[in-house]
């Protein structure tokens, strides 16, 4: 049908310009020759009626020459259905004005719900333009940053915010990359988001969102301390009860009584390592963990490493590979506790999930783009639905509960790797094992050190 429609316009295109040659070529024979008879005979009736009916001919055609082009754009408004002759002109000028008034109608009707939206929202919305000014808010970012500082339109970050972290936050966003701070005011904890925005694909302002996190803060720091203060006042009954279990080893007791007492020993330490890594979690979630980098030789560090894991890798009967890319005698900058603790833990699941006579591999690769430590097992994997949440404190999946463990190993790997300014992820399907990998930043040149 396409096919069939497009010869016929062409085959309509060549008869319109045949008849358009023939009239020109007639009307200029015409003229030709009743010039000549006008100089020689002078102007008779016949000529002059020739005259007027090639005049009257012309201005027909080229008329219809001019409606042609008017009618082509306003068939493509129109959907294709062009007008054919002048009479549809007024027709295809109404459908356009009814366009237009639909297309006003649903900008106003848009330009009315963004306000009411806006207004509507607990959350704080501010945008600035490209050149810094405040061009819109609403009254939820003027709750949150309080009556005593109105905001208007026109204001640049400073005066809204008026700190140094805010502007630098904002200015970062600018460049393109969004940023998330706190902000204190009023009493109150705002936490703020810098999105760049850029609605033409270019950067050509900055919308900023203010949520009120206070009684969150609140609640966080209340289950830190709680934690933090169960952790500790547990370690000294939990201390007493493990020191009556080796007494009661030593007596001459019945096999039974041998028995309970290696029992109650065994669960004094899967408890000593619960408190344990509650105190950690707590420490490192709370800001009271610093780290104490140094220059570590990469080769020593991973043989330390490997030595550790002997013990545990002969009970299970698994195998440890180590690959390592990087310049001969490489160096790192970091905290041998944190970094030992990240990947000893990390080989600690992959050696307990691992089949006996399973391999274990450790890859590190250094690089100017950052550090990349990776440990892969030939585990049953993860599940999909569980590798969102496998970092979450206290979860594990129904495959590794038959596996002993308190559930904060993977916790403290992601906080301590964002301590370190990196982060772990986990690919892995099952049946077919995990990898675990941790990029860290590059390493600093010596002249930063």
């Amino acid at each position: 049908m396409a096919e069939q429609e497009i010869q016929r316009e062409v085959e309509s295109g060549v008869r319109v310009f045949l008849g358009r040659a023939l009239v020109c070529l007639g009307s200029v024979l015409f003229l030709g020759l009743g010039l000549g008879m006008s100089v020689h005979q002078g102007a008779s009736v016949p000529w002059t009626l020739g005259l007027v009916m090639t005049v009257f001919l012309v201005v027909i055609l080229m008329a219809r020459w001019q409606v042609r082009l008017v009618a082509e754009p306003l068939g493509q408004l129109l959907g294709g259905s062009r007008p054919r002759t002048i009479e549809d002109l007024p027709r295809a000028w109404s459908a356009l004005e009814q366009e237009n008034l639909d297309l006003r109608e649903r900008a106003a009707r848009e330009d009315r719900l963004l306000p009411s939206i806006m207004a509507r929202l607990e959350e704080g919305v501010l945008l600035f333009g490209p050149a810094g000014g405040l061009e819109q808010f609403n009254p939820a970012a003027q709750r949150h940053l309080g009556l005593g500082a109105p905001l208007a339109k026109g204001m640049v970050v400073g005066e809204v915010f008026r700190d140094p972290d805010s502007s630098a936050a904002v200015q970062k966003a600018y460049r393109g990359a969004p940023s998330e701070w706190r902000l204190a005011r009023a009493g109150r904890t705002l936490r703020v988001r810098a999105i760049p925005f850029a609605p033409a694909g270019s950067v050509s302002g900055v919308l900023l969102t203010l949520d009120d996190v206070t009684s969150q803060e609140a609640l966080e720091t209340t289950r830190q301390k709680f934690i933090s203060n169960v952790s500790h006042e547990l370690k000294t009954p939990v201390t007493a009860i493990r020191i009556a279990a080796e007494n009661l080893q030593e007596e001459a007791l019945p096999d039974s009584a041998q028995a309970g007492a290696q029992s109650i020993l065994r669960s004094v330490d899967r408890l000593s390592l619960l408190l344990g890594d509650l105190s950690e979690l707590s420490r490192i979630e709370s800001g009271a963990l610093h780290l104490d980098p140094v220059r570590l030789d990469l080769a020593a560090f991973l043989a330390s490493l490997v030595k550790d894991q002997q013990a545990r890798l002969a009970g299970a009967g698994v195998s440890l590979a180590v690959e390592v890319e990087a310049p001969e005698g490489a160096t790192l900058l970091a905290d041998p506790l944190r970094l030992s603790q990240v990947v000893e833990n990390l080989l600690s699941n992959a050696i307990k999930f691992s089949p006996p006579d399973g391999r274990v591999e450790l890859r590190v690769r250094l690089s100017e783009r950052g550090q990349l430590w990776e440990v892969k097992d030939q585990g049953p994997g993860i599940p999909l639905a569980d590798q969102g949440r496998i970092f979450e404190r206290f979860y594990r999946s129904q495959a590794t509960k038959a596996k002993p463990g308190t559930g904060l190993g993977l916790a403290i790997v992601k906080h301590l790797c964002r301590l370190m300014g990196g982060e772990v992820t986990v690919e892995s399907q099952p049946g077919e094992g995990a990898t675990f990998r941790v990029m860290l930043p590059p390493l600093p040149s010596r002249q930063e050190d």
